[in-house]
This record gives structure tokens, C-alpha cells and sequence, in this order.
């Protein structure tokens, strides 16, 4: 699971054999008339959705940026909606059959995105600012771990972003009551789980606040007495604006949202809701299949796994029935780490081995090193998983786990795991994107659910050619997780749409799976609380796996991996329908 920004103080440097040039795209000739208009029409769209990502433009050096907070008001968000629907009218301008291939891709892409931006503001998507454990909340605390501060002025911009942030919560809030007001919640499970959050946050000594971390850590180029001025400040407004807007958002909680919030767990059932849950399919899974469909689609995977799973567990000559191996394997003391410490050696040695590996495989490697580190403290209620690189920032992509609970964090899927957050998995993928100075901006920093996510359970199932999985331990361990994602397009579209109970979801996970009790409670919440994103995973993977199959029927001994990896990875995210379509042109390319 991608984390929305990086941490700072990696724990590992792992760099040796990664510094392979990130694969390019041909550089078309686009001199006509059309491309050049498209050419402007990216500049005008990237210019638009910096302006409404703040954190993210923070990190490129960007003073007004690390000054700000996102923006949701509902004039600011009419405002954007009329940018949106003007740029959406002058790409409709443009002939579509005038273009070079790269920006005929541009503009398909550009078409995708501003259409489901324009669909999203129809839904009014800005009164749910929060999931299970994550949301507009937590965002201020990952702009203070993703940020480094370098000089004066960016410390009085951060200074400035402390005082405007009692703002930011005011919006929210605002959206939230025209949620309360229009029935348009949370559920109260899930509303219950974000005020934990936020106490928790809120009884953080003013001293020990984790938005003063980027002020102390200022780098000893600045003068010491300035270096003490600014925390000193921090802590002020800290201590006077940022803790009673803290108390006010826990507050509010406690006596307004969760009491309205209501008790159903189903998106489908709020107001418009089921359409609401289909434009989260498309948005998530990049897909247009109905939930029946994917219901349909996640039971079938769930057979062809278990079979799977049965013929690990005969390999492994234990003796006993489906449920008491999954008790054996996360349980038994050979499948439980000793410590913080050697559960991180055992993620370290996994991304170790695998970069060995990786040029039998891949033709180009990114530059940047992937880290391991422990999740930030004041996000340990939340899971582990990847956090991109900042190139501006010189901050590396980190590989965070949450060594919280080792007992329930049992150890045999581990290498898979590793495969998906780092290599080959999120790591690689997003540090190529990153690093691909062919693509447009956008391109080079979209996160596309369905592609993303997709390719990173790709990768697990890629570790068996490998040879990653060292005996049948492992190899369970990788098919759990497997089964996981399939249960997941059961247990979402069963919960949202079908009228699943929350013990039904816990039911299907407890008994398929490898999963611990606590990770299950987790993994089920976190479906309630964020709809459609975890249908991603499966259905990606199965559309990436649908096309190799087919580019190897295609090419025949033309076929190389290599080859047929690049074609994913060299044009950064792509939407799944646009993905086969490139694979398809490649494929009558004879693989060129």
C-alpha cells in the first residue's frame, strides 16, 4: 500500500546494483499544430493540480506551496470545477487523430483524469475527508515527516503553514456537517476509530509536538540563536492555535459525527450511494464491472488459490486439516520475529537478495535506494507500507513496517510482502516513473490504483520465478496474501452493496487466509472505511498477468520479460484499458 509521503532517517542504504538509467519513451516529433496545443494543455493541467496538492509541491521547493494547506471550500472547489470543465472543453477541441503518440497518449489520459475529478465534485466527495485511520487528519503529520527544512525562509513558510493550519480544520469540519446535514457520513465504526486517532494526537506534550520536528531539525547553517527563535515560535502558536484547534476537531467528534454517524457499514446505503460506489470502482479498479461481476470474479480466484494453498501445505508434510495449519503458521514461534530488530533484518535480507536478481528480469533499474524504517510513532495506529521518494528533498523510497504486535505479524509472508512494498514492486515502479524525464510531470507522479497496485501483487506472484520463496512456508505465505486480495473483492463489494455484516467479511478472511486475528479486525475496518480502494490490487494484477499471457501467445519465441516489463513500466501509470491497448500496438510491433 502506497503511504502518501516519505519518511526521513533511513535505517538502510540500499543502493549497489541499482544504478541502471530509468527507460525512456521515444520522443516523437510533435511539431503540429494539435501537439502544441496539447503541450500547453498539460503545462495548464499539471499548473492546476499542483495548486490543489500543496504537500506534495512543498517538497520541490515551493514557498507558497510548504506555507499551505490542501484547500476544500466549496468555492474553491466550484472554482476548480469550472477549471476542470474548461480543459476538458479545449482538449474536445483538439482533432483527436492530429496528434504524435506521445501526445495522443497524453490527451487520453488527461480526458481519463479530468473525468473522474469532474465526477468525483458531482459527488461532493469533499464531505468523507477521512478513512479508517487516515484522512485529512493525519495529513499534517505526514507533511512534517516528509519535509526537510534547509533554510530561513522555508522555516518561516512552515511557521506560516502552523498558523493557517486551525483553517484547514475549520474547512473540513464545514464539510463534514454538510455531510451530517445531507446524511452523506461515515460510518460510526469508522468515525469512532479517527476521534481514537486524533486524542491521541491532540495529549501530545506541546514540547514533544510532532509539526516542531522540521524546526528541529534545522540544519547548523542557520545561526543558532535564529535556529531557537523559530522552534520557540513553533511552539507558540502550537501552544495557542494548533492545540485548541485540535481539542475543537475532538470535540466536535465526540458530540456531533459520531453520534449522527450512521450504524450501517454499507456505502450503498448513504444517499446516491450505490452509484457513488460504482464511480469508486471505476476510480479505484479502473474498471467499469458491475459489483455482482466482481463479487463473481473474487469467488473464482478464491478456488483457484485454495487449491493452491492445499498443494503447499501437502509439500510442507504436515499432518491436519486447512484451519489448524493456518493456526501452526501464525503461531508457531519459527514464523514469529524476536524483536523490532529482527523483523527488520529479515525485511532487509529480503530486499537484499531480490536486487541481485533484478537484471535477469528488468532491462533498467531506478537510481534511488529503497530504505527500511519504522513507522512514524504518531502513525502506529495505522499499517505499514510504502513511502515514495522526494527527489527535491533528497529523501529515498522507504519500505516502513510497523514492528507493533509481533506476535500477530507472523513471518512466512513476509518476502512477499517485501516484493510488493519494495522490490520489485512499489519501489521500482514508482522510482522509475520518478525518474522518467521523457514523461510529462503528471505522468511521472500519477498513482493510478489499478496499475500501481496491481503491479506490486504482481511482483509477489513474479518472486516465484524468482525463486524468492524458499520452500513451502514461504510460498503460503505468498498465496495468504494472495487469497487476501481476493477475498478482498468479495468481502468489499459483498459489505457494500450485498449487505455483508462486518462478521461475515472477518469470517471470509479468518478462514481462507493466513492472516492474524488483529490484522483481519484491521483489513475489515479499513474496507468499511475506504470503499473500492482494496479491489485495485486483483483486478490490476489479473489484467497485467492477462497481458503477458497474451504478448507471450502473440510473440512466441519473439517473447522477451525483459522487454515485456518495460512495455508496463516506460509510460508511468496507465489506466487499465489504456495499459492493453499500448501492450496490444506493442504486440503488433513484433515486441518492438
Amino acid at each position: 500500500m502506497i503511504r502518501p509521503v516519505s519518511l526521513t532517517l533511513a535505517m538502510l542504504l540500499l543502493n549497489g546494483g541499482l544504478a541502471h538509467a530509468a527507460p525512456t519513451t521515444p520522443v516523437a516529433a510533435c511539431a503540429s499544430a494539435s501537439d502544441q496545443k496539447m503541450i500547453t494543455l498539460v503545462a495548464d493541467f499539471e499548473a492546476l493540480s499542483a495548486s490543489r496538492d500543496p504537500i506534495r509541491e512543498s517538497g520541490s521547493g515551493n514557498l507558497a506551496a510548504l506555507a499551505q494547506w490542501p484547500d476544500d471550500s466549496v468555492s474553491t472547489l466550484k472554482a476548480y470545477g469550472k477549471a476542470l470543465n474548461g480543459l476538458m472543453t479545449r482538449l474536445t477541441a483538439i482533432p483527436a487523430n492530429s496528434f504524435c503518440p506521445d501526445q495522443a497518449l497524453n490527451q487520453a489520459l488527461i480526458r481519463d483524469r479530468l473525468q473522474l475529478e469532474l465526477d468525483g465534485l458531482r459527488f461532493d466527495e469533499a464531505r468523507l475527508p477521512f478513512n479508517t485511520g487516515d484522512g485529512f487528519y493525519t495529513v499534517p503529520d505526514y507533511a512534517a515527516a516528509g519535509v526537510v527544512l534547509r533554510t530561513e525562509p522555508e522555516a518561516r513558510a512552515w511557521i506560516a503553514k502552523l498558523k493557517a493550519l486551525p483553517a484547514y480544520y475549520a474547512t473540513e469540519t464545514d464539510n463534514m456537517k454538510r455531510g451530517i446535514a445531507t446524511g452523506f457520513m461515515r460510518p460510526k465504526l469508522v468515525a469512532g476509530k479517527a476521534l481514537a486517532v486524533m486524542e491521541k494526537h491532540a495529549a501530545q506534550p506541546v514540547a514533544e509536538h510532532s509539526l516542531l520536528n522540521p524546526l528541529k531539525n534545522l540544519p547548523d547553517t542557520i545561526p543558532t540563536e535564529i535556529r531557537a527563535e523559530l522552534v520557540a515560535e513553533g511552539m507558540q502558536i502550537i501552544a495557542t492555535q494548533v492545540r485548541p484547534a485540535e481539542d475543537a476537531l475532538v470535540a466536535f467528534f465526540k458530540t456531533e459525527y459520531v453520534p449522527k454517524a450512521p450504524d450501517s457499514i454499507a456505502i450503498g446505503d448513504l444517499p446516491d450511494g450505490k452509484a457513488y460506489y460504482q464511480y469508486l470502482i471505476h476510480r479505484n479498479a479502473s474498471t467499469d464491472m458491475t459489483p455482482e461481476a466482481i463479487h463473481a470474479l473474487g469467488l473464482s480466484e478464491m478456488k483457484r488459490i485454495r487449491a493452491e494453498m492445499d498443494a503447499d501445505i501437502k509439500a510442507s508434510g504436515f499432518k491436519g486439516s486447512f484451519a489448524k495449519f493456518q493456526t501452526f503458521i501464525r503461531t508457531d514461534p519459527q514464523f514469529i520475529a524476536e524483536s523490532p530488530e529482527d523483523y527488520y533484518a529479515k525485511v532487509s535480507a529480503v530486499l537484499i537478495r531480490v536486487q541481485g536478481l533484478l537484471p535477469i528480469y528488468f532491462h533498467h533499474l531506478p537510481r534511488q535506494p529503497v530504505t527500511v524504517h519504522e513507522v512514524d510513532p504518531q502513525l502506529k495506529s495505522s499499517s505499514s507500507g510504502y513511502n515514495p521518494a522526494s527527489l527535491a528533498q533528497g529523501l529515498p523510497g522507504t519500505v516502513v513496517i510497523n514492528t507493533d504486535h509481533l506476535d500477530q505479524s507472523p513471518t512466512s509472508g513476509l518476502t512477499a510482502w517485501t516484493l510488493h512494498e519494495g522490490l520489485p514492486g512499489h519501489h521500482l515502479q514508482i522510482a522509475l516513473a520518478q525518474e522518467n524525464d521523457a514523461l510529462p510531470k503528471f505522468r511521472r507522479r500519477d498513482d493510478i490504483n489499478a496499475f500501481v497496485e496491481g503491479w506490486a501483487l504482481y511482483s509477489e506472484h513474479l518472486g516465484v520465478e524468482m525463486g524468492m520463496y524458499r520452500n513451502p512456508y514461504e510460498d503460503f505465505g505468498r498465496l495468504s496474501l494472495e487469497m487476501w486480495r481476493a477475498c478482498r473483492l468479495v468481502i468489499d463489494t459483498g459489505m457494500h452493496t450485498m449487505g455483508w455484516s462486518r462478521d461475515q467479511a472477518v469470517a471470509c478472511l479468518r478462514d481462507n487466509t493466513g492472516l492474524s486475528d488483529r490484522a483481519i479486525q484491521n483489513e475489515v475496518d479499513r474496507y468499511i472505511g475506504w470503499p473500492g480502494q482494496a479491489l485495485g490490487y486483483k483486478i490490476g494484477e489479473i489484467r497485467i498477468r492477462q497481458l503477458r499471457a497474451k504478448a507471450e501467445a502473440g510473440l512466441g519465441p519473439k517473447f522477451d520479460l525483459r522487454d515485456f516489463h518495460d512495455e508496463i513500466l516506460k509510460n508511468g501509470p496507465l489506466p487499465l484499458d489504456i495499459l492493453s491497448q499500448q501492450v496490444d500496438d506493442w504486440i503488433r510491433r513484433g515486441g518492438r
